[in-house]
């Protein structure tokens, strides 16, 4: 079994920060779930997709508002993502934070930076 230990970010560690400090129901509730529902349970897969749906309205609305591009996404876009951001930042490093041990992997599944070019048929 390999092991591999992701350095969390300054912003990172502040976000969960403050997230466990979110009062639910009156009261901070002590959970396993950082992001957990307002009884401080998991959220059900129905619930958090409804969640994450809302979410991506409002922040599609207030991208609107402020004349800026969003795009909506799941939670399945954001290792790819990462590993992008990566790829682009040349850290050499992108091997070990996915733990995969063949780099064909990295770049047929999660590098996103190629753009497949299709011509019209005549």
């Amino acid at each position: 079994m390999t092991l591999g230990l992701i350095r969390w970010s300054d912003e990172l560690r502040a976000t969960i920060d403050e997230a466990l400090t979110i009062e639910r129901f009156g009261t901070v509730v002590e959970s396993w779930y950082v992001f957990g529902n307002m009884h401080g349970e998991k959220y059900t897969k129905g619930g958090w997709k409804k969640m994450l749906s809302n979410l991506m309205d409002l922040c599609d609305a207030e991208a609107k508002v402020r004349g800026i591009d969003f795009k909506k996404f799941s939670l399945q876009d954001c290792r790819p993502k990462g590993v992008t951001d990566k790829l682009q930042q040349g850290d050499a490093d992108v091997q070990d934070a996915t733990l995969h041990s063949n780099a064909k992997m990295i770049e047929s599944v999660y590098d996103r930076r190629r753009v497949r070019i299709a011509s019209p048929t005549k």
